[in-house]
C-alpha cells in the first residue's frame, strides 16, 4: 500500500517524537539545569563557611538587581578594611528609617580619621548618611549569583502574582522535561511500523537484545511521575531556602555570565593609593611638592595637587596635574597671600576610582609673618605663649604680646621679649575672669608687623558652683543621684557623682555626666547596708574643679522599695516601661499604673510577677495629653509599697512628626560650620510649607541660621543650639541641640543661608524635606570653633507646622538617626 509522504512529514513534525516537542523538551531541560546549578552554587559555599544573602534593593544598579544572591566570606582580623571594595555590614536600627537593623552590601569609598568608614551604593548620588565601624562588617563580597533569589524575594515580599507565574512556568518546564521530547521505548513500540518485506526478514533473522523487547524503566508512567515529583520538590526546597536566607539591602558590583556558569568580577574595586610629601612648616618663593600614586589593577590615570587657604574659602585650587604615577609640582607661593594653607593630593585610576591624601598644613611666608600660637579657648593659672617669626631673614626684631578685652580693640602689653625664642608665660591670676583677644607684634626700626588676632580666650580662675541633690533617706533599691552645677565663665565640662562608706576615704564614682541634668541611677543593692557619704565633683572647661558638701545617708535594703524608670518627657506609640523592686519579704508582683496628670485615677497597665518588671504601654489607646506613671510593689506578705510618681509625661501620637535630622559637610574642615554646609529637616509626611514660614511654597528663600553657645541658654558647653530665622517673619523649624561645642564660650554666630523644600518617598509615603544651606558669616564669625567629638543631634520641633489637612506636627523631639558622627 503506498504512503502519502506529505501527510507523514506533517504528522512526524508534530508527533510525540517530532521537532517541536523535541525543542520544547530541550529548552525546559536547559532552563531547569541552569536554575538548579545556580541554586546549588548559591547554597554550596555555606559548606566553606561563606554566607549568602538575597539582595533586596537596587542601590547598586544597573550592575545588580533585587533577587540576586551575594556570597561573602568573613573578614579576618589580619585583613584591612577593603577601601574601594564591597562589604556586608550590619546597619543598626538607629541608622535605618524604619528603625529595624538590617544587613547592607555597599562599597567602602573612604576612611575617616576617627577609624570609621564611608560607604555608598554605586547607584546612589550621595554617600550613606552614617559612617560604618569595622566591627559592623560581617564579610567581604566575593561572588554574585544572579536572579536565583527572586522566588524567595517574591515569597517574603508577598508578590503573589510574580510567584504564581514563576511557579506555573517552572512546573510546566518539569512536565515538558520529563514527558515531552523523549526517546523511550514505549513510544516507539506503540507506533505501527511499515517496513519492507526485506527489512522484516532481516529483523526476524537477527537476534534482539532483551532491552529492545522489554519496555525501559524510564518508560514507566510511575517512574516519570516520581521523577517529576522529586524534581519539583528539589526546586521548592531551594526556593524556600532562598526565602529564608539572609537578606541585604544593597547590591554587589561583580557580574556573572549565566550560560557557562562563569564568573567575572569588576576589573578594579580598589582606589589608588596616593601620598604627598610634607612641604614643611613654612614655605616661600617656589617650592617643589612631590606626589606619588599606585594602582596595581587598572593603573593611575591622573594626580592633582591642590591648596586651600585657611579660613577664607571652601574651594580647592589646583597647583598642578599629571598623568603619570609620580609628579612634582612647582608651587609659586608669591602668587598667593602669606598665611596658612592646607595641601592635598588627589589620584584617580583608570576605573574612575579616586583617593585623597590627608591634609598637609603649611604657612606661606614670603614676607615677614608673625604667628602667635593659640592657647586653649579657656585658660587658668600660668599659660605659655609662643611667637614665631617667619621670613625674618637676618633682621633683628623685638616682639611683644598684647591683650585686649574681646572685640574692644584696646591693646595692652602682656609680655615683651628682645631676642628669640619669643616665649613668655601669661599669669592669668593677675587678669580678670573675662574673654580676651591676643596678638603678637614684631618691631624692627620703624617697621611694625602684627600677627593675626587670636580671639575669644576665656580666662577662668573661678571654680564652678556645685550642690548635691538630696536622694532621700533611707536609700533602698534603685535611686536617682543628681547634682546642680553652674559656671559663670568657661562653663561646666562634667560632673561626677560619688559615694564612700562612712568612716573611709575611698570614693567610688557612680557616673560622670557631661551635660545637664547631671544625674544617673544608683542600684543600692550593689553595696552593703550601712551609712554612706555622697558628693558631686564639678569641673569647668578651664580645668577648675569644685566638690559639693557631702550628704550622709543610710542604705537599708531591708526596707521594700520600688521605682519606675522615666520613659521620657514625650512618649508615642509602643513605650517600654521598666520598674525596679526589692523586698526582703520577697516580691510577689509589681503593678505599673497610669493616670491623667494631677489626678488619682490610677489604672493598671500590667502586673508582673518576675524580673524584669516591665511591660509595653500602647499609648495609641490614650488621648494625647499628659499622664502620670508609677509602680506599686506587693510583697509576699501582701504589703504594698508605692514608687515616686513620674509626672506629666506627654502622650503625643500626631501622625505628622519629625522623622530625621541630618547634615552634610561641604567645607574644608569636618566638625565646623562653614559656607556650603547644610542641614536637612525631614518630616514624616508632607507639610503645608506656608506653615513653615508664611507665604512660602518651597522655592529658594533667604534666611539666617543662628548658632548659640549652650552656656547662653544654661545648657553647658557641649549643647550648642542652632535655629533658623527670617527677617520680618518666623521660620517654624524649632531648634536643634547639636550636643557638641561648635561656638566659643557665650558666643552667637549668625550665617546668611538659603532654604529650599523637596519631597522624598520612603516606604511609599512622600515626606517633606526642608534643607538649609549655609552661606557667608553675617556676624560673630570669630566665635566659630571646631567640634572635637561625635554626637547625635536632637531636633525639637514646633506644632506651628501642619500637614495640608491641618494636622499639627507632634512636639516630640527627635534624636538624630545613626551612629555617632561629627556634624557639618
Amino acid at each position: 500500500m503506498g504512503l502519502d509522504t506529505k501527510d507523514n512529514a506533517g504528522s512526524a513534525l508534530f508527533s510525540a517524537e517530532g521537532w517541536v516537542p523535541f525543542v520544547v523538551g530541550i529548552i525546559a531541560r536547559v532552563y531547569l539545569g541552569i536554575s538548579l546549578s545556580l541554586a546549588v552554587i548559591a547554597l554550596f559555599p555555606a559548606l566553606l563557611g561563606w554566607s549568602g544573602s538575597v539582595v533586596q534593593s537596587g542601590s547598586m544598579e544597573p550592575h545588580i538587581s533585587p533577587g540576586d544572591v551575594v556570597l561573602t566570606s568573613e573578614l579576618s582580623d589580619a585583613e584591612p578594611v577593603p577601601v574601594g571594595g564591597v562589604v556586608a555590614y550590619l546597619s543598626p536600627a538607629e541608622a535605618e528609617p524604619d528603625g529595624t537593623a538590617k544587613t547592607r552590601l555597599h562599597r567602602v569609598v573612604d576612611a575617616n580619621d576617627d577609624g570609621t568608614y564611608v560607604t555608598a551604593g554605586d547607584a546612589n548620588m550621595d554617600v550613606d548618611s552614617t559612617p560604618m565601624k569595622r566591627e559592623q562588617i560581617s564579610g567581604r563580597a566575593r561572588i554574585l549569583v544572579p536572579m536565583v533569589g527572586l522566588p524567595g524575594l517574591w515569597m517574603t515580599h508577598g508578590a503573589l502574582p510574580q510567584l504564581a507565574i514563576w511557579s506555573v512556568g517552572t512546573l510546566l518546564a518539569v512536565v515538558c522535561a520529563i514527558y515531552i521530547g523523549g526517546t523511550g521505548g514505549e513510544t516507539r513500540t506503540s507506533r505501527p511500523q511499515r517496513d519492507s518485506p526485506q527489512r522484516a526478514s532481516r529483523q526476524r533473522s537477527s537476534p534482539q537484545p532483551p532491552s529492545a523487547a522489554i519496555p525501559g524503566l524510564w518508560d514507566s508512567p510511575r517512574v516519570k511521575a516520581a521523577a517529576a515529583f522529586l524534581l519539583a520538590a528539589v526546586i521548592a526546597v531551594l526556593v524556600i531556602l532562598g526565602a529564608t536566607a539572609g537578606t541585604s539591602a544593597a547590591a554587589f558590583t561583580s557580574v556573572t555570565s549565566t550560560p557557562g556558569n562563569s564568573w567575572a568580577a569588576s576589573p578594579d574595586w580598589n582606589p589608588p593609593t596616593v601620598t604627598l610629601a610634607d612641604p614643611g612648616a613654612s614655605v616661600k618663593d617656589t617650592v617643589a611638592i612631590p606626589a606619588a600614586a599606585q594602582d596595581a589593577e587598572s593603573g593611575v590615570r591622573s594626580i592633582d595637587v591642590e591648596y586651600l587657604r585657611d579660613g577664607t574659602t571652601t574651594t580647592w585650587t589646583s597647583i598642578c596635574s599629571g598623568s603619570t604615577a609620580t609628579i612634582t609640582c612647582q608651587w609659586n607661593t608669591k602668587a598667593v597671600p602669606d598665611g596658612g594653607y592646607s595641601l592635598r593630593a588627589r589620584a584617580t585610576d583608570n576605573a574612575g576610582l579616586t583617593s585623597v591624601t590627608a591634609v598637609r598644613a603649611t604657612t606661606v611666608a614670603n614676607n615677614l609673618l608673625v604667628v602667635l600660637a593659640s592657647p586653649a579657648e579657656a585658660v587658668r593659672g600660668s599659660i605659655p605663649l609662643s611667637t614665631t617669626l617667619l621670613g625674618a631673614g637676618n633682621t633683628l626684631y623685638s616682639v611683644r604680646v598684647e591683650y585686649s578685652l574681646a572685640g574692644a580693640n584696646k591693646w595692652n602689653t602682656l609680655c615683651l621679649y628682645v631676642t628669640a625664642p619669643y616665649n613668655c608665660t601669661w599669669n592669668t591670676a593677675f587678669t580678670a575672669n573675662e574673654t580676651y583677644d591676643l596678638r603678637a607684634v614684631a618691631v624692627a626700626g620703624l617697621t611694625t608687623t602684627y600677627s593675626a588676632v587670636v580671639t575669644d580666650i576665656t580666662v577662668d580662675n573661678l571654680a564652678p558652683a556645685v550642690t548635691m541633690t538630696d536622694p532621700g533617706t533611707p536609700l533602698s533599691g534603685v535611686r536617682t543621684l543628681g547634682a546642680t552645677s553652674m559656671d559663670a565663665h568657661s562653663g561646666v565640662a562634667q560632673v561626677s557623682l560619688q559615694y564612700a562608706r562612712t568612716g573611709t576615704s575611698t570614693w567610688t564614682t557612680v557616673c560622670t555626666v557631661t551635660e545637664s541634668p547631671y544625674s544617673c541611677r544608683f542600684d543600692t543593692t550593689t553595696v552593703a547596708d550601712g551609712s554612706y557619704s555622697f558628693r558631686a565633683i564639678s569641673v569647668d572647661a578651664a580645668g577648675n574643679s569644685a566638690t559639693s558638701a557631702t550628704l550622709s545617708r543610710t542604705v537599708d535594703n531591708t526596707v521594700a522599695s520600688v521605682s519606675l524608670e522615666d520613659p521620657g518627657a514625650y512618649v508615642t506609640g509602643i513605650v517600654p516601661l521598666t520598674a525596679a523592686a526589692n523586698s526582703t519579704a520577697g516580691v510577689a508582683s509589681v503593678r505599673i499604673q497610669v493616670a491623667p496628670a494631677g489626678t488619682t485615677t490610677w489604672s493598671a497597665l500590667c502586673t508582673v510577677a518576675t524580673v524584669p518588671y516591665s511591660c509595653n504601654w500602647n499609648t495609641t489607646g490614650y488621648a494625647d495629653g499628659t499622664y502620670d506613671l508609677r509602680a506599686v510593689l506587693t510583697d509576699r506578705n501582701g504589703k504594698e509599697t508605692v514608687s515616686a510618681t513620674v509626672a506629666a509625661r506627654r502622650v503625643d501620637n500626631s501622625p505628622l512628626r519629625v522623622a530625621d535630622i541630618r547634615t552634610s559637610n561641604a567645607g574644608a574642615v569636618e566638625g565646623r560650620l562653614e559656607p556650603g554646609d547644610s542641614m536637612s529637616f525631614v518630616y514624616s509626611q508632607q507639610v503645608n510649607l506656608a506653615t513653615v514660614t508664611p507665604g512660602w511654597a518651597g522655592a529658594s528663600l533667604p534666611v539666617t541660621v543662628r548658632l548659640r553657645d549652650g552656656n547662653l541658654l544654661g545648657l553647658g558647653n557641649g549643647q550648642d543650639v542652632l535655629d533658623v530665622q527670617r527677617a520680618g517673619s518666623s521660620v517654624n523649624l524649632g531648634s536643634v541641640n547639636l550636643k557638641q561645642n561648635y561656638a566659643k564660650n557665650r558666643k552667637t554666630v549668625v550665617f546668611n543661608a538659603t532654604m529650599t523644600a523637596s519631597t522624598e518617598t520612603v516606604g511609599g509615603i512622600p515626606r517633606t524635606v526642608v534643607t538649609v544651606v549655609l552661606g557667608s558669616v553675617a556676624s560673630g564669625g570669630a566665635g566659630i570653633r571646631t567640634s572635637g567629638a561625635a554626637a547625635n543631634m536632637v531636633w525639637t520641633p514646633t506644632s506651628a507646622v501642619s500637614s495640608p489637612a491641618g494636622v499639627a506636627c507632634s512636639l516630640a523631639p527627635l534624636t538624630e538617626n545613626g551612629i555617632l558622627d561629627r556634624e557639618f
